[in-house]
């Protein structure tokens, strides 16, 4: 017969500190914050915060954040796909609930200090990549010397979806 889990784990404490904005918003996301909320003191944000972490995980909220930074990323460039909207409507179903989470984790960033290795938050596309289809490279014409006409042709890495790029 298997074993039934009784007691919750304890989550490991996680310093509200080592958070950016986006693992902010998810944790904030997933705690009990209402939907809609006017002004809110510094404790109860915090409160949630680690309300949030502690039940996704912190694993999970950095995951969550990842794909959160790559869509918003790919969503101010128009290169969303139905795919990618897909995947996100069904992480974050409540787009007002979403805001709200947003709106006080970037509020939070003016109170609590971030420390470096939290700014390091590697944006990730949920799907595949709209520019090069998951190719990672892409086919180009690069101008060399415009007046002298001189042109090359080859594979660049995608600028969207390659380490430095836009996402």
């Amino acid at each position: 017969m298997p074993a039934t889990l009784v007691a919750p784990h304890a989550a490991p404490a996680v310093l509200i500190e080592e958070l950016d904005g986006m693992e902010r918003a998810v944790a904030l996301y997933a705690s009990d914050m209402p939907n809609r909320c006017g002004w809110v003191d510094n404790s109860t944000v915090v409160g949630w915060i680690t309300q949030g972490v502690t039940r996704l995980g912190r694993e999970e909220v950095r995951r969550r954040a990842s794909f959160l930074a790559g869509h918003r990323k790919l969503w101010l460039r128009d290169m969303t796909t139905p795919e990618i909207n897909r995947r996100h409507k069904k992480r974050f179903p409540s787009a007002r609930r979403l805001g709200v989470a947003e709106e006080l984790a970037s509020g939070s960033i003016l109170w609590i200090t971030v420390t470096p290795p939290a700014r390091h938050l590697p944006a990730v596309i949920d799907g595949t990549c709209p520019k090069c289809d998951d190719a990672g490279k892409l086919w180009v014409n690069k101008v060399i010397d415009e007046l002298s006409g001189w042109y090359e042709e080859g594979y660049v890495p995608c600028w969207v979806c390659q380490d430095g790029g836009a996402v």
